[in-house]
């Protein structure tokens, strides 16, 4: 096993700062269609690894669409841009070594002009000499470009209209923050408004170089970092100053944040934590902030790659495996579903017990000859024996699982999670109302099935799930359960309660832990409680409010979750992928924990699935579409969107677990995208790197 970590190099100016996000209408999108259609999101970030500031781009007609890492502004840059867009220009401010250089762009992919200039859609061009100075924050007014140059005499304003114009200088402003019609910089230590000229203290304390200020509904919007904590405050045109709400917390220092309209009450953020960047929403005016995505995972803790990587044992679902074999022909999977059942492609797949028999549910699945069941989930029944010589069988059930409750939806992200059973009864978790309030898993619910699960290849009809009701819009989107003695999380009682692993906005949250007690399923109120966090002795605090819950570690970009106990270890597991831009690269990892709160281990890389799945030099290894050039025989074509796509690998879910001499066989299932199926994984570990006891 080879231990690495990224290197953090020397200590360097915050990747983003108070104006470093825009956005910008769609091209060819006018009138009211214009008007509805949500714009592209731009954003000037300063490269994690050596100088440059880079170009992001974000499309915004479905939440499931990321960032778009596009080409560098300016190699040269030492600090924060500003960005702006005006007239169908990106216009960026980039401190350099000689000043605030101005780069421009045009802003929709067309050629378009801009004075005496003719700007190409694809690349960056600089425009006159620097302005003097070290910092800029910038905003568009009604006059052009407004610019606020910060340097040792404090802050001076430029204003852009085909040229730099200098308007005024503010003697003794520092750190200024500039939006439509306001100023708000330090001013003898304490952070003030501009209005009609003279300064109005705010009464919000001391200023800070990595606020940032944006007009909002007859008045500004100010978010303040301090430390773990970032604040909005509102500010009225008449200079009062009121607590908005907390836009994230606890989940590392705040470096910096930059915020953007959104329009109709809506406003973006970008967050620097500790060099990750990652995107909050508030939707409408007054109402909470949401994170909603990932732009860079910037993890710089030592990680390890083990030298025996995670091997593919079979293909779970599907009919025929397309990974080539030595001797020609095709492969079978392990259930043979097309056939047996008509599933033809799915994926996820976590492994429950009920009453006894071990099933394992499925996330979006394509059915044969059954169109109209569009993504509908599936269950199958675990056999100890199946047609691949020591690995399990799996009979899909011959219709998809449904779900019922007030307003559930049951379409493309709405998938069974985990399970649990209270007596003869499965309570399942589901995700629900996708693409709602821009969140790829809008909430996820908790349902019940009664009695045993009956799993029939030939039968049409759905395994039911009654009664769901929320759980969480919050920080426990997907989860990942287990029932463990109270006594194991610290809890009085020698009962049984429900772990629940969650994390929030899908691939972009942070890792928490809730407990809920398994005799409330049946009562009108969940008996939830909330990680928050330890006490000065070390022992867990609980809450009641789900706002209370903190990160179980961080930096996170979780999306599915999987963590179990493994008695063979005598620790907790917890299996997950790699973020964007994360220095470990395109894996899968493996960490684990002593208490269910952690403290976690560094990442262990178990999978590199570039090199292993796609790339191995080994092309009987294959098992991920690599080419979509038609060239490639490993994939399948299940749906449209799919079919013409490379693969992925994603949502590792814990199998199982066995010793082997000084070895732990760690068994995992796999989702690929392209083939569009669940395969089984093989891990090895060596029992004595974890050192300690192991429990028999």
């Amino acid at each position: 096993m080879l231990s690495a970590a990224a290197d953090p190099g020397p200590a360097r100016p915050p990747v983003l700062g108070p104006s470093s996000l825009a956005a910008a209408p769609r091209p060819g999108r006018a009138g009211l269609r214009g008007w509805l259609a949500p714009g592209l999101l731009h954003a000037l970030v300063l490269d994690a690894a050596g100088p440059g500031l880079r170009h992001y781009e974000r499309a915004q007609e479905r939440p499931d669409q990321g960032w778009a890492r596009l080409n560098l502004v300016s190699p040269d840059a030492v600090g924060p841009g500003a960005l702006v867009v005006a007239a169908g220009v990106l216009h960026a401010l980039v401190p350099e070594a000689g000043g605030i250089a101005h780069h421009v762009k045009a802003a929709l992919p067309r050629i378009v002009a801009s004075g005496e200039h003719t700007l190409d859609p694809t690349t960056w061009g600089r425009r006159g000499e620097p302005l003097p100075g070290t910092t800029v924050t910038a905003t568009r007014d009604a006059r052009g470009v407004l610019a606020a140059v910060g340097d040792d005499d404090g802050t001076t304003l430029w204003r852009f209209e085909g040229g730099w114009r200098r308007v005024e200088h503010l003697a003794g402003a520092r750190d200024a923050l500039v939006a439509t019609g306001a100023v708000v910089a330090d001013v003898g230590g304490e952070l003030s408004l501009r209005l009609r000229g003279a300064w109005r203290r705010l009464g919000l304390g001391a200023g800070t170089a990595s606020g940032s200020l944006v007009a909002d509904a007859g008045g500004w919007l100010l978010a303040v970092p301090r430390g773990d904590v970032l604040e909005t405050w509102r500010i009225d045109r008449d200079g009062s100053a009121a607590r908005h709400a907390t836009l994230t917390w606890g989940a590392g220092a705040i470096d910096g944040v930059a915020l953007a309209p959104a329009g109709r009450g809506a406003v973006h953020a970008l967050t620097d934590e500790e060099g990750s960047v990652v995107q909050h929403r508030r939707h409408t005016a007054g109402a909470a902030w949401m994170r909603v995505n990932c732009l860079r995972l910037h993890d710089t803790s030592a990680f390890t790659v083990e030298e025996r990587e995670s091997t593919k044992l079979a293909q779970v679902s599907g009919e025929t495996d397309t990974q080539p074999v030595r001797a020609g022909g095709r492969r079978v999977t392990l259930s043979r579903s097309a056939t047996t059942s008509g599933v033809l492609g799915t994926d996820l797949g976590v492994r429950v017990e009920h009453l006894g028999e071990d099933l394992m549910v499925f996330g979006d699945t394509h059915w044969h000859r059954r169109p109209w069941l569009t993504t509908r989930d599936a269950i199958a029944r675990i056999e100890p024996t199946g047609p691949i010589d020591g690995l399990p069988g799996f009979t899909f059930h011959g219709a998809p699982l449904r779900v019922r409750g007030w307003g559930v939806t049951m379409r493309e992200y709405d998938v069974p999670l985990d399970a649990f059973s209270v007596g003869d009864d499965l309570y399942g978790f589901f995700t629900s109302n996708h693409f709602r309030r821009e969140q790829v898993m809008g909430r996820s619910v908790l349902a019940v099935h009664r009695g045993p699960v009956r799993v029939d290849p030939r039968s049409w009809r759905p395994v039911t799930f009654t009664g769901a009701r929320t759980f969480s819009e919050r920080y426990f989107i997907n989860v990942s359960v287990q029932r463990l003695p109270a006594a194991a999380l610290g809890l009085p009682g020698e009962g049984e309660v429900v772990a629940v692993w969650g994390s929030g906005s899908y691939r972009a949250g942070d890792l928490r832990l809730a407990v809920l007690d398994p005799e409330s399923v049946t009562r009108a109120r969940l008996g939830v409680r909330y990680w928050a966090g330890l006490s000065a002795s070390g022992e867990p605090r609980w809450s009641d409010r789900e706002a209370d819950a903190r990160p179980l570690l961080h930096p996170g970009a979780f999306g599915e979750v999987s963590v179990r106990w493994v008695p063979e270890l005598g620790r907790f597991l917890l299996l997950g992928t790699s973020g964007p831009e994360d220095p470990i690269g395109l894996a899968v990892t493996l960490r684990t924990a002593e208490n269910p709160w952690g403290p976690w281990s560094p990442r262990r890389r178990l999978l590199d699935w570039v090199a292993r799945g796609m790339w191995f030099d080994d092309p009987f290894s294959r098992f991920i579409k690599a080419h979509g050039d038609g060239t490639d025989p490993v994939g399948d074509r299940i749906f449209r969107g799919q079919a013409d796509a490379t693969g992925a690998a994603y949502a590792p879910f814990f199998y199982d677990a066995r010793r082997d001499g000084d070895d732990l066989v760690l068994r995992y299932t796999l989702s690929t995208w392209n083939p569009y199926q669940v395969v089984l994984m093989e891990h090895r570990l060596g029992l004595s790197e974890f050192g300690g006891p192991v429990l028999e």
